[in-house]
């Protein structure tokens, strides 16, 4: 039992035993310390480079902050206007939460601006903007682009109320935000004293439409009765502005409403936010007691009113539920690896590896290349449970797959060398091995725990319980035959708080907890701990039983009493060399069980046949092995495993199954490992040659048998019944219906009425109530215990499961670690129009001496003159009046004011010199020539459109560094999380780490050697390997930008990947405005970009697949400028508008506090999930970040509860990029799933037909039907054919003359270039080959057979002539 006190409760855990916070704290000061000097440098260099002007604003653009506070102040400081927040912030935070320090401070902030004299709007937007900033970390674009605008408007009897815009990027404050900042909104209402909300018919039904028109995606699209009770109750207006194309027909002009355009930011608001996170905003509503939110108790409560199950009978079900989400849209070339809870697929393994955490998911290396490479590490996978997708890292302490080679044997590999070995070799892929996920993952998915697998994890706890005194050591030392010296120091039994020294048992529970997961014991030691402990038996010696169906158990017990016991390596024919480097698992016992005719017969290439579609008459198949046939089937139309059967034969299929280690010899099966166990279980000793039965264990399974026969009949029975008793309900609802809407009714009062006239049909319940109720509970044992309750009364061990839950999962995105490129790739932020060809080339444009470009009209406030630029670009005259060659006025320019200030861009077309602009720039510089590629823009999309400095654009062409849209170079990686690491793993020698600051392993050891285990500082970064060379050019050129631009010394002067360790970076997610320091810590063989889980959150990400960018900070701080961001909605995100420089952890994404930090789970935890509890149950019990804040330990001092021998050992890629084309992904994606045993592979044949072929298809015929044509000469579209059949656009300037200024020749002045379709008849027909493919081999549905031929037909009839049709001679005979 678990640890209790002495009233008998379960004892809580506290998460700071064992840490030794002083040192914890000391190192943290330190590391801020080191963070915050080496930052004031960069920012002293930066600001000194920019106060020369040479940019378009004179200071550093990326304000840093090192709280909420600060980052919320400088988010909005275009909205503050000098107005001090940041105080107010911090007081408030220390003593609520974030969600009221919201609400309170939107409300101060409003007040505040009332009392300084703003209207009422200017108060609102602006309270209403720092409450969303506060919800929302500072981190995140929707406090500024999120909300457009508010307005105060009129109801209809006159009386004011507020009106909210919503816009698109209001999404990227998830659920909760959106529909709390409505609610501040209302707070803000009530204390400025203005009206509520009274919304019209026509405004009530326009929301209705436009759900029903909306094709996006939303997470919940509410009902029309729901939408009206929440517009008609909201004290606010939920307005927006028009995002969709579509215009909503029947209230397209709609009072209060400005365009007929679907508003896509009141659908999310109210659909995502005020549906969905209703719970939440009641929490708020509640306990600040805010009338007129009673509405929203009905959303929150919905769904929680229901009973059990259903059906009355008071019967729960303690099956884990079957999740299929993540089978939906199954994508062509990525691989289904398991469907939902399928034998086969990957094992729930409870725990956090090193690599792991906030998402992220831990398997063997072994396991991804028995996948094809199809998964490596960073690959997203989506998954069936806790959440919807993980990112795969590696993990040794797991159990590999097992496979099944052509050769006929069956092991598990648990390291990748093993598995490349004989990968040639494999036939199929039995089991996936093992998936890692922590606790905390469920807690933080809100999802119940589900059954843990008895592994060496929960065997050591067991284990650990129960030696509590020196006598129960002293046994398990003589069970053992090893020396008490042997062992860890202590009593690990005992609790740390009855210690004298509390810290130091915890230490020793641990590092015994370590010992005994990893040790091995063979079959007669673990069943004489399990005797003396009460232990069960741990792996490999814990068959799979609830795998193996019932109906195979009579002929089976008949095989294993003919089998004899052998010594191990006894054979009757020459045993075939075992590979180089190949370590089968497990390892074989003393003895070995042989079945003499076990595999008679048995081929290979039985593996290679797909699977019938039906195998309900066994007796048309001849299986291998000895004779015997599993008996009828008792709840399905075929026997369990028919296919496995009819493949390998009763005896070979049996010990796959169970997972018993085997090979061939001749006709002969040997199972080498895990057969005693087997033999306990199922009633027989093996101490002699044979195996005597010593429990009448057939006569169990029979009686079990006709048990779950009577009970079938039964259920069937009563199943019948109700779907009678439904067929008839179904009838009086739908004449009751039809009545209703011939008198006039409305929807909702038609259903009304169809559901009383339903409920009226009397349902007189079962005929023996209590018979049905035994035979729902057989039928829920059966499914959930299947053999093992049988097990359990013919063996006197204790057996747990060693394998009750697969995760069903598919491949999600590829990983990534690529440069950031824009499209198409830009080397300089100038705007060339189509001067520069094709490709816009800087030279080609330069070439025609002067372009005509929209650029912003700026003037020289030095000589007066115009200037589009940020520098006025004139040469300068000398006394003859002839212009000195690089010798410019250089004066800075300011904007020219516009006529037109509600223009969202200011630019204007005008010329530009352009040949001896550049040449200037060349002789600035100093280099000799151009580069002979600089790529540039057609058009800047910033507000003033003034481009930024040439020679900025020249650099990174030469240095072959691509330049996004902010004017920063950034390279992206997929996000994955670390807690420890060794200076081994990132190639960094533990000299220079120690340096930056790692002076001590997580034991507390000193720093030493390479192999020592770190913790990693929660703002340093691993970088993959991929970005080595490309931030050391971007260092180079961020060193040559400094010198031969700003007359500077270089910061960088680094030559190698290795100089650019212990240098800072800030790291960036895309959907957010806020970027956070990081420091280079090492290199790793990867595409994923290693950081602290609480890193990540701080980027408002978690770890399931996304990739985030990164750059250098000088590179940020030098050429980031808010005046080159676009003007459109949304140019604002992924911007580093501001930068964290302290990580908080009660400021970061609350999804990070869910992160498992201790170092292994305990016995009550395995117990708990038995029974699937919410994570809360036991929450008081567990480890993990939340129960640590308030101290150093909720960043430092984590623990972990997997090992990996390496942090990047996986496949250098992912299958899916490295196959070259779509039908050799499709064709490994298919193969892969006809080898692996938990996927059904016609149905992912089905399915991507389905979901990607058959869109695909038809998008294309419409594309092609809808096409334009283009000029290949200069790129102009036509909607039809021109007449002339070439181009008739006139000619652009070519660079003399008026044509210089755009006048057109008055003759012969057309373009006259070629024109071609956009789409070709190959894009139209590019899938229906690869889809005819899949169905003749792996055959799909009839309908999407069907649907197939249809629209190849729709593609042949489009492209051939009906009517003409060439025949051959062989037509004719």
């Amino acid at each position: 039992m678990p640890p209790s006190d002495a009233t008998g409760q379960k004892r809580g855990h506290n998460p700071l035993l064992g840490l030794d916070i002083q040192r914890l704290e000391a190192e943290m000061k330190s590391y801020h310390q080191w963070l915050d000097e080496h930052a004031d440098e960069a920012y002293l260099v930066a600001e000194k480079a920019r106060s020369r002007g040479y940019d378009l604003k004179e200071h550093v653009e990326i304000p840093r902050a090192a709280d909420l506070a600060g980052r919320t102040e400088k988010l909005l400081v275009e909205y503050l206007e000098g107005y001090e927040v940041a105080d107010d912030i911090r007081k408030l935070l220390a003593e609520h939460d974030r969600e009221s320090t919201s609400i309170m401070m939107a409300q101060s902030v409003a007040r505040g601006f009332r009392e300084k004299g703003h209207d009422l709007i200017t108060a609102i937007d602006v309270g209403l903007r720092v409450g969303l900033a506060v919800l929302t970390e500072a981190v995140l674009v929707a406090p500024l682009e999120g909300i457009s605008e508010v307005r105060l408007l009129n109801n209809v009897d006159g009386s004011q109320f507020v009106s909210v815009h919503f816009a698109g990027p209001i999404r990227a404050a998830g659920g909760t935000a959106q529909a709390l900042a409505v609610l501040i909104a209302d707070m803000i209402r009530r204390e400025l004293n203005i009206g509520h909300y009274q919304p019209t018919d026509p405004e009530v039904e326009r929301v209705k439409e436009e759900f029903g028109l909306y094709r996006g995606n939303l997470q919940y699209r509410p009902s029309p009765a729901e939408i009206e009770e929440i517009v008609r109750a909201c004290p606010i207006m939920i307005n927006g502005e028009s995002t969709e194309k579509i215009e909503c027909a029947g209230y397209g002009r709609v009072r209060n409403i400005d365009e007929a355009r679907i508003r896509g930011g009141v659908l999310l608001v109210i659909g995502e936010g005020m549906c969905l996170k209703a719970p939440k905003i009641r929490k708020h509503t509640e306990r600040l007691e805010v009338p007129g939110w009673e509405f929203i108790s009905k959303f929150a409560s919905k769904g929680k009113s229901e009973g059990d199950d259903g059906d009355g009978s008071g019967f729960k079900s303690r099956k884990v539920p079957v999740i299929s989400k993540f089978m939906k849209d199954i994508i062509a070339g990525r691989p289904v690896f398991g469907a939902p809870l399928q034998p086969g697929g990957f094992r729930l393994r409870y725990g956090r590896a090193r690599p792991s955490g906030l998402a992220a998911a831990s398997t063997n290396t072994a396991s991804m290349l028995a996948m094809d490479d199809f998964i490596t590490i960073g690959t997203q996978m989506k998954i069936e449970r806790p959440g919807k997708a993980c990112a795969i890292t590696p993990s040794d302490d797991t159990d590999g797959p097992w496979v099944v080679l052509r050769d006929g044997r069956f092991m598990r590999l648990d390291d990748g060398k093993s598995y490349a070995a004989i990968s040639s070799k494999v036939g199929s892929v039995w089991d996936n091995g093992e998936l890692v996920m922590g606790y905390g993952e469920f807690m933080e998915n809100n999802k119940n725990l589900v059954p843990a697998g008895y592994t060496n994890d929960w065997w050591a706890s067991d284990l650990l319980e129960e030696l509590n005194s020196e006598e129960a050591l002293s046994d398990f030392s003589e069970i053992l035959g090893k020396p008490r010296s042997s062992f860890p120091d202590g009593i690990p039994g005992l609790h740390p708080e009855d210690a004298d020294d509390p810290d130091l048992q915890f230490h020793t529970r641990r590092k015994w907890h370590a010992f005994l997961a990893a040790y091995t014991v063979n079959w007669d030691l673990s069943k004489a701990i399990a005797h003396r402990f009460k232990t069960s038996i741990p792996a490999p010696h814990n068959p799979w039983f609830l795998d193996l169906p019932l109906e195979w158990m009579p002929p089976l017990l008949a095989i294993l009493e003919e089998a004899s016991i052998e010594p191990i390596g006894t054979s009757n024919n020459p045993l075939p060399e075992p590979e180089h480097q190949l370590q089968g698992m497990p390892l074989p016992e003393k003895r070995q069980l042989r079945i003499r005719g076990g595999v008679r017969n048995w081929s290979p290439k039985t593996m290679d046949i797909l699977r019938p579609e039906s195998l309900e008459d066994l007796s048309a198949h001849s299986p291998p092995g000895p004779s015997g046939t599993p008996v009828k089937p008792i709840f399905t139309k075929e026997v369990p495993e028919a296919w496995t059967y009819v493949q390998h034969g009763l005896a070979k299929g049996a010990a796959m199954i169970l997972g018993l280690r085997h090979h061939h010899d001749g006709d002969d099966l040997v199972i080498t490992s895990g057969w005693p166990a087997m033999l306990e279980g199922f009633g027989f000793s093996y101490e002699e040659k044979t195996p005597l039965r010593i429990a009448d264990a057939r006569t169990r399974f029979d009686e079990r048998i006709v048990q779950l026969r009577e009970c079938q009949i039964t259920l069937s029975e009563e199943r019948a019944r109700l779907d009678e008793l439904r067929q008839s309900r179904a009838t009086v609802r739908i004449a009751a219906e039809t009545n209703a809407r011939q008198r006039g009714l409305g929807i909702a009062e038609t259903d009304e009425v169809g559901k009383k006239a339903a409920a009226q049909v009397p349902d007189p319940g079962p005929l023996d109530p209590k018979k049905y109720l035994a035979a729902q509970i057989h039928e829920d044992d059966h499914e959930v215990d299947g053999i093992m309750l049988q097990v359990r009364k013919i063996s006197d061990l204790r057996w747990e499961h060693a394998a009750p839950v697969r995760i069903g999962c598919r491949m999600g995105r590829p990983e990534k670690a690529a440069p950031r490129i824009m499209s198409p790739m830009t080397h300089a932020l100038f705007p060339i129009d189509l001067n520069g060809g094709n490709q816009r080339l800087l030279a080609n444009a330069a070439e025609k001496q002067s372009i005509r470009v929209q650029m912003g009209r700026r003037t020289c406030v030095k000589c007066g003159k115009e200037s589009p630029f940020i520098l006025c670009h004139h040469r300068i005259l000398d006394s003859d009046g002839i212009e000195r060659v690089g010798e410019t006025c250089g004066g800075r320019t300011k904007m020219s004011e516009s006529g037109n200030t509600k223009r969202r861009r200011r630019g204007e077309i005008q010329t530009v010199r352009l040949d001896t602009m550049i040449e200037d720039a060349r002789i600035r510089l100093g280099i000799d020539r151009i580069p002979r590629q600089v790529k540039c823009m057609k058009q800047i999309a910033s507000r003033d459109q003034t481009p930024e400095a040439i020679e900025k654009g020249l650099l990174r062409a030469k240095h072959q560094l691509p330049v996004f849209r902010d004017g920063t170079v950034r390279f992206d990686m997929s996000d994955v999380p670390i807690t420890h690491f060794t200076p081994r793993e990132i190639s960094v020698p533990w000299q220079t780490l120690e340096s930056l600051g790692y002076t001590h392993d997580c034991e507390g050891k000193p720093l030493e050697n390479d192999e020592q285990m770190l913790e990693i500082f929660p703002q340093d970064f691993i970088v993959s390997k991929n970005a080595s060379d490309f931030f050391v050019r971007t260092a180079k050129f961020i060193d040559e930008l400094l010198v031969r631009y700003y007359g500077m010394e270089p910061y960088y002067n680094v030559n190698t990947a290795d100089d650019l360790v212990g240098h800072l970076i800030c790291a960036l997610a895309p959907h957010t405005s806020g970027g956070v320091l990081s420091r280079i810590i090492g290199w790793a063989d990867c595409s994923g970009g290693y950081a602290h889980p609480l890193f990540h959150a701080a980027k408002r990400r978690n770890c399931d697949g996304d990739e985030d960018a990164i750059m250098l900070l000088m590179d940020g701080l030098l050429n980031f400028s808010r005046e080159i961001l676009p003007a459109n909605r949304g140019g604002l995100m992924d911007a580093p508008l501001v930068l964290t420089t302290r990580l908080n952890p009660t400021e970061v994404d609350k999804e990070a506090l869910n992160v498992d930090s201790g170092w292994y789970y305990t016995r009550d935890f395995y117990e708990t999930t038995l029974s699937q509890p919410h994570p809360k149950v036991c929450a008081d019990r567990m480890d993990f970040v939340e129960r640590r804040l308030g101290s150093v330990a909720a960043v430092r001092g984590y623990g972990y509860t997997h090992d990996c021998h390496a942090l990047d050992q996986g496949p250098a890629l992912s299958a899916y990029k490295t196959l070259d084309t779509m039908i050799d992904k499709m064709n490994g994606q298919l193969d892969l799933g006809h080898r692996l045993r938990g996927v059904d592979v016609r149905t992912v044949a089905s399915s991507v037909v389905r979901s990607h072929f058959l869109p695909d298809l038809r998008g294309n015929l419409n594309a092609y039907a809808r096409q334009k044509i283009r000029c290949l000469k200069c790129a102009h579209s036509y909607r039809r054919m021109p007449v002339a059949g070439s181009c008739i656009q006139p000619k652009k300037e070519s660079g003399r003359g008026l044509t210089s200024v755009g006048v057109a020749k008055a003759e012969g002045g057309l373009c006259g270039g070629n024109l071609a379709l956009t789409v070709s008849e190959g894009a139209v027909r590019k899938y229906i080959k690869v889809t005819k493919h899949v169905m003749a081999k792996y055959g799909v549905d009839r309908y999407t057979k069907q649907n197939v031929e249809w629209l190849s037909d729709s593609a042949d009839s489009l492209f051939n002539n009906d009517r003409a049709k060439q025949l051959s001679l062989a037509d004719f005979l």
